[in-house]
């Protein structure tokens, strides 16, 4: 597979392989992409893993799960779903498809799979998982991101706190500012 932009003139890319198949489409540890950083078939495939978690859910309330019990066993099955590893891959979504997963936090809600206390939208969500994620990779030198981090910015002066203290890194490509660790970098300077 070889990555572009969506709209780029694709004369250039490289020669084929005889041994190798070229794809259009790649899933790597299940979260499946375009080759051009479309991460539409990954939005579908979980929104119908859902549908099934979502019948599965009413199977139980009807057998008389509900309340507290119910509210956790939806985090752990239908939320966990739509969260499995996005903070590398909610930065490439498009309006549509952080709809598509909203409308799927609506429909457990409305189902009274989720307590009324709990108005987080997907975006939120995605937000959450994002500071959590970053504070780890921040915090733990020995984490295997880590390494992907700028230098830390030294300055004599004494400045006021900012959410980290790293050096910023100009970023030409919009494919590269919609990336986890530049995300990150740029969230919230102002």
């Amino acid at each position: 597979m070889v990555v572009s932009r969506p709209n780029t003139n694709r004369l250039h890319t490289p020669s084929l392989h005889p041994d190798l198949t070229r794809v259009e489409m790649m899933t790597v540890l299940g979260v499946s992409f375009t080759n051009t950083m479309s991460f539409a078939p990954h939005v579908t495939n979980v929104v119908g893993k859902t549908a099934s978690s979502l019948y599965a859910l009413k199977t139980l309330k009807t057998h008389g799960l509900c309340g507290q019990a119910l509210w956790e066993v939806t985090q752990a099955v239908l939320v966990a779903q739509l969260l499995y590893a996005s903070p590398a891959w909610s930065g490439f979504l498009k309006a549509d498809e952080t709809n598509k997963l909203q409308m799927v936090l609506n429909k457990a809600a409305r189902y009274g799979f989720l307590p009324l206390s709990c108005t987080s939208t997907i975006d939120e969500m995605f937000e959450s998982s994002d500071n959590t994620m970053f504070l780890a990779i921040l915090h733990n030198p020995d984490h295997v991101l880590h390494f992907l981090l700028p230098p830390p910015k030294t300055t004599g002066h004494d400045l006021r706190k900012r959410g980290h203290g790293l050096t910023l890194t100009a970023t030409q490509s919009s494919l590269v500012r919609k990336n986890f660790i530049q995300r990150m970098l740029y969230k919230d300077i102002y």
